[in-house]
């Protein structure tokens, strides 16, 4: 059984994201068991700067700054988008931890100024492997990368999973979680 410390405000909010979900088949969001998974690893891990690749609606940028904000966490997200973008700003409107960019991840991560603690990437599958290699002198040590649909989509994300595993910078794992998650921790 889960307790979670979601207030009205967040409630409704989840209500509209799962009507969202039903009803445009553009949203690819995380399950709610991924969802609650990245909740309990921010709020566990206090990451202070949060990288997420992949905002779509904002589903998932909602528990990791729910969860970041217990210990003034900020996430950073980047949608491609536009429409996606449009719906994650109303989604998460009023949420005063996240800061989002419009845009190709490929050009905007370069141009942050962050070095961050925990990364999420759930976006389009062939680009991971050039997002964590953007990524690599924006990670604080022991920074945690979780990458999504690592079973789902194995076969897209080949050479992501193959650069990391073989990688000595980090110790990582894969986890039957939703669509599969492998979890780096940068060494």
């Amino acid at each position: 059984m889960e307790k979670l410390d979601l207030n009205q405000s967040d409630k409704k909010r989840l209500i509209k994201f799962e009507h969202q979900r039903q009803t445009n088949r553009r949203l690819w969001n995380i399950d709610k068991e991924t969802a609650h998974l990245l909740y309990f690893w921010v709020k566990s891990y206090k990451p202070k700067h949060i990288l997420e690749i992949g905002t779509s609606n904002g589903y998932s940028t909602f528990w990791l700054a729910k969860a970041a904000s217990y210990h003034d966490g900020i996430v950073e997200t980047i949608e491609v988008d536009k429409n996606r973008y449009k719906m994650a700003q109303e989604n998460l409107q009023g949420m005063v931890n996240i800061t989002m960019h419009f845009g190709l991840a490929e050009k905007i991560i370069p141009s942050l100024p962050n070095l961050y603690n925990f990364v999420f990437i759930d976006a389009g599958k062939i680009g991971y492997v050039d997002y964590l290699k953007l990524m690599l002198d924006k990670l604080d040590k022991d920074a945690v990368i979780i990458a999504d649909n690592v079973i789902s989509h194995s076969h897209s994300i080949q050479d992501y999973l193959q650069l990391i595993r073989k990688s000595d910078l980090f110790e990582t794992m894969t986890l039957s979680i939703g669509a599969g998650l492998e979890i780096s921790i940068k060494k």
